[in-house]
């Protein structure tokens, strides 16, 4: 490999590696407990449910189901 592909590829390394020290990475019973603060979020109001369903996908924002199976 040469000079330049090294340091490109150690550039790339270090940019990548900072982007991901950002996120928090929980396990076990602290993955769980904030699932469940999540949850309870989400499924606070009628309108908190309809906007996550709106941002997954699943609903357009007027409320209707999208279809999601193309065939």
């Amino acid at each position: 490999m040469s000079n330049t592909t090294s340091s490109n590829i150690n550039r790339i390394r270090r940019r990548s590696e900072s982007a991901v020290s950002h996120t928090k990475m929980l396990e076990g019973e602290a993955l769980l407990k904030d699932m469940r603060a999540y949850r309870k979020k989400v499924t606070a109001s009628p309108e908190a449910a309809r906007k996550f369903l709106v941002d997954l996908g699943v609903l357009t924002p007027e409320g209707k189901r999208k279809n999601l199976i193309r065939g």
